[in-house]
């Protein structure tokens, strides 16, 4: 998810002058042939109009020169009825050779998921509640969520899905079955606290370590199931964070305080943050939660289509932001600060993406946190809240926004790891957790 700056209602309103400048640019032009010719000259305008991410890209003028030909190519067979596809695929193209992983097409249903995260729910669509990575003997499971049909059945992390409704077990095959219990009326599929519930449930086989089992599951909306998840292994609290939205309702941060103040309450030696797989959210909550480990840290946004910088700090559990010729003031606050001592590991891996990259990055540029796993995902340094929506209803993530440590250097494109240590399926679906065992050998 790519909505790292503000709450969603404040990403999907442009900036004026982007808007007065698009005006102009669409008054200069004459009017489109096609909706794939709207759609194409709409999104080249915001990605050559907002891009400030680390890959070289032309203005939007520009870049309607070097693809209008590719485009044209696409709807030479279909005239007048060329329609958003087209436009789609091409646009694809342009953000693919980017290489930027913030910069994306968001379509519907990941929009209305990011509005329910922030109310600490899980997505809008029924599923069973696994992630799960594919290999050629089936799925093996990464993440089993608590109250939902697959733990609910038994499955959990390091188990290996085997079949599917008879068939081999692929990411395709469960989102197909998953699909199947949407209903057709529309992208809303649950109010905020209702669960609605499928009526289409399949057999499922997966085996542990060797052992195969066989359960019945229906896929359900979720409710509760994306918020930080904190037990004691042993002497060490571990917390599991899936991404950082926040609402007045729901705050990451304010749990991964708590965690923080329980975990010392408790007696625990160390503490492991597990920041694998984690989404992003909004970078004030990310380092909103860095303080629960360290006094002070912040970040500035290069905002280039405005031609302004805004400074954003921590203190002691409060943020605050500060625009270029503007008084400071204060963003976001937990009520009650804690600032833990024990030692902390931070775990992250190719898929901890943005807002969480983050908050491993302040806490491993404090010397806070040994971080231990693979490289993140690479879109550490960049951000953007001004793009989108587009004509044909998707959302346009561009990282229009270049971040700097408060020293003006930089933020790297991605965390590396103090402690190197690629995933391991094999071991993983045989029952180790080698990652997790590193941490715990730190902690020792």
């Amino acid at each position: 998810m790519p909505f790292s700056k503000t709450p969603l209602g404040k990403a999907l309103v442009p900036a004026l002058g982007a808007v007065l400048a698009w005006l102009s640019a669409a008054q200069a032009a004459p009017p489109p042939t096609s909706l794939a010719q709207a759609l194409f000259d709409q999104g080249t305008f915001f990605l050559g109009f907002y891009y400030n991410g680390p890959a070289p890209l032309p203005s939007f003028r520009e870049l309607r020169r070097l693809y209008q030909p590719q485009l044209d190519q696409a709807c030479a067979s279909s005239k007048d009825r060329c329609g958003y596809e087209q436009a789609h695929r091409v646009l694809e193209d342009i953000i693919q050779k980017l290489g930027d992983p913030f910069t994306r097409f968001v379509g519907a249903r990941e929009l209305e998921d990011a509005r329910r995260y922030e109310q600490g729910l899980g997505p809008v669509a029924p599923r069973i509640g696994v992630w799960a990575r594919e290999t050629p003997k089936g799925l093996v499971v990464v993440e089993s969520f608590p109250g939902e049909p697959a733990f609910e059945a038994g499955l959990r992390r390091g188990d290996l899905i085997t079949s599917l409704a008879g068939q081999p077990a692929t990411l395709a095959k469960l989102e197909e079955l998953e699909t199947l219990a949407t209903p057709r009326s529309g992208v809303t599929l649950a109010t905020p606290r209702s669960g609605g519930t499928a009526q289409n449930p399949f057999p499922l086989t997966y085996s542990r370590q060797g052992t195969s089992q066989s359960v019945n599951l229906t896929a359900r909306v979720a409710q509760e199931t994306m918020q930080p998840r904190y037990e004691l292994l042993g002497k060490v609290a571990y917390l599991k964070v899936y991404h950082f939205y926040n609402s007045p309702q729901f705050s990451v941060a304010e749990r991964i305080y708590e965690a923080a103040r329980r975990a010392e309450s408790a007696g625990a030696k160390g503490m492991i943050l597990d920041l694998r797989d984690a989404l992003t959210g909004y970078d004030v909550e990310a380092l909103l939660a860095a303080g629960a480990f360290i006094p002070k840290a912040g970040f500035i946004y290069d905002w280039r289509f405005q031609g302004l910088d805004e400074t954003v700090t921590l203190e002691n559990g409060q943020v605050f932001s500060q625009r270029e010729g503007q008084e400071r003031e204060p963003e976001r606050a937990v009520p009650n600060p804690y600032q833990a001592k024990l030692p902390l590991v931070v775990l992250v891996n190719r898929y901890t993406v943005n807002s969480a990259e983050m908050l491993a990055y302040f806490l491993q540029a404090a010397g806070r946190a040994k971080v231990v796993g693979e490289p993140t995902a690479g879109a550490l340094g960049v951000s953007g809240d001004a793009e989108g929506p587009l004509i044909s209803g998707d959302f346009i993530s561009v990282s229009s926004l270049r971040m700097r440590a408060l020293d003006q250097t930089p933020f790297p494109l991605k965390v590396t790891p103090d402690v190197l240590l690629p995933e391991d399926l094999e071991a993983l679906s045989r029952g180790r957790d080698l990652v997790l065992e590193k941490a715990l050998e730190l902690l020792k």
